[in-house]
């Protein structure tokens, strides 16, 4: 994708999540969270290509990507959001922590595979870097990690 490709998608994805404020769906408040920041969060992948994107084209069933920005060029971060309900479930303790713990794990490991998938569709000169976002910090954290490029994985 070239930069004016990346410029257009973002100016159409980005006005959708501007303009989009009455959803009260949490998981999309968090996506919504990260692109109304994203420029301070991922100043390196200032343009938002893809939202809610097949990792396999056409086969919703291999998954379905949160967000993908890119600089324009060959560098991309997969950014993958889920919603923790720090508060229910009906569990106490080590066991809500545990169960939050893992949902926190299976993000960053969809992560991590959404953006092996991509690097497969966009090949070796692309540079991905994969971002998992959850409620459960307060302020502005992403959670950098693994990045792809080349032949090898580098954390």
């Amino acid at each position: 994708m070239d930069r004016a490709e990346a410029e257009r998608r973002d100016r159409v994805v980005r006005a959708f999540f501007e303009g989009k404020d009455w959803d009260r769906n949490d998981e999309f408040l968090l996506k919504r969270l990260v692109v109304l920041n994203s420029r301070d969060w991922l100043p390196d992948h200032p343009f938002l290509v893809e939202d809610e994107w097949d990792v396999v084209p056409g086969r919703t069933d291999e998954g379905r990507g949160d967000l993908v920005f890119t600089d324009g060029d060959r560098e991309y971060a997969v950014v993958e959001v889920k919603f923790i309900d720090l508060d229910g479930d009906g569990k106490r303790g080590s066991t809500k922590r545990g169960s939050n713990r893992k949902k926190r794990r299976a993000v960053e490991e969809q992560a991590m595979t959404y953006a092996k998938k991509l690097y497969d569709r966009l090949g070796p000169t692309a540079r991905i870097e994969a971002y998992s976002y959850t409620n459960e910090r307060n302020g502005p954290f992403l959670e950098g990690l693994v990045s792809i490029e080349g032949v090898g994985v580098t954390h």
